[in-house]
């Protein structure tokens, strides 16, 4: 095994994986083209792996940095916020790591374990260089966690409306109804009390479920687990973001700490982050005409509608404010 001061040395280094059996995490060396680039960490192979024990992993002191979230429900241009705030000198960001998924799957996580691997992970690359962390919508439950072991971070949650979700949802295909389903399995371990659906959901539609989820993340949201970094959160909607990006994106930048001045904003407006699909890379205006063209139907805008309807009164039943308030701009 290579020694394993490395880990905490070299920024490239992230960790990926645990196994518990084996008392071990795999790090994974992703270059800084590759954490710009479009995709999720999650699924990116890097450069090299390698093994070290948890012993070693706990030792580790990593550099303390600038640390920054953005947290989201899902399918509400979560990954474009986070590359429109890319800026070298002034930001890295970290798309959807494996390893915040990891740590939120284990039943019992080891407190101080976690809390390395996250030191590790959101390690400075450059001197005072923010490091920007989008996780996926999975481990929403370990936002509490994440704000109360980096104290000085501050977050921004992106959301979107239900109909823009579910909209999102059909236009993914069937991947993107089994990840609505997931998006509810994962959310009703933690986000909100679901005993009264757990013999319907069998039987319910794939967007029934998934704008279920939906409503959970946004209970979530506003859950007093939240209330202790609730002055460190900002929330903006996913309409609003694209409809007003220079705003945002100067709201972002003065709110997670990143120093922007109008010259990155306008160099940011006029690169080709908004061009290109940010999951993807490929362009967006043909991806997005493709998209309509394939989901569009007016049996699938029916059931959207029902759907939408018979939520929104949950959630007026609930007092949940769906979604949740606007506060960035």
């Amino acid at each position: 095994m290579r020694e394993s001061p490395f880990i905490a040395e070299q920024p490239d280094w992230l960790p990926h994986r645990i196994d518990e059996a084996g008392r071990r995490v795999e790090f994974r060396k992703f270059r800084r083209e590759t954490t710009d680039g479009p995709g999720f960490l999650a699924n990116k192979q890097g450069a090299e792996q390698v093994w070290v024990g948890f012993d070693d992993v706990l030792v580790s002191q990593p550099p303390k940095g600038n640390n920054a979230f953005i947290f989201h429900s899902g399918f509400c241009r979560s990954t474009l916020l986070l590359h429109a705030l890319r800026r070298p000198g002034r930001s890295r960001v970290l798309n959807e790591p494996e390893i915040l998924n990891a740590i939120a799957r284990q039943a019992r996580p080891d407190p101080r374990l976690a809390d390395t691997l996250l030191s590790l992970l959101t390690k400075p690359a450059r001197n005072g260089e923010t490091v920007l962390t989008k996780p996926s919508n999975f481990p929403n439950r370990l936002i509490p966690f994440l704000l109360e072991a980096k104290e000085d971070a501050r977050a921004i949650i992106i959301t979107n409306t239900l109909r823009e979700f579910l909209e999102a949802v059909a236009r993914k295909g069937v991947q993107g109804r089994q990840w609505g389903r997931q998006t509810y399995l994962a959310a009703a371990h933690y986000a909100g009390r679901t005993r009264e659906f757990d013999a319907q959901i069998p039987g319910m539609s794939d967007l029934q479920v998934a704008g279920l989820g939906w409503l959970l993340m946004q209970h979530w949201f506003q859950s007093p687990q939240m209330k202790p970094s609730c002055d460190r959160i900002a929330v903006v909607h996913s309409a609003c973001f694209n409809a007003r990006r220079k705003q945002t994106i100067t709201a972002a930048s003065d709110h997670l700490g990143l120093g922007f001045d109008e010259t990155d904003v306008d160099a940011i407006l006029a690169g080709p982050v908004f061009g290109t699909d940010a999951k993807t890379g490929v362009n967006y205006e043909a991806k997005r005409v493709s998209d309509e063209a394939r989901f569009r139907s007016d049996v699938l805008d029916e059931e959207i509608e029902e759907v939408e309807g018979w939520v929104n009164a949950l959630a007026s039943a609930s007092g949940i404010t769906a979604p949740v308030r606007q506060t960035l701009i």
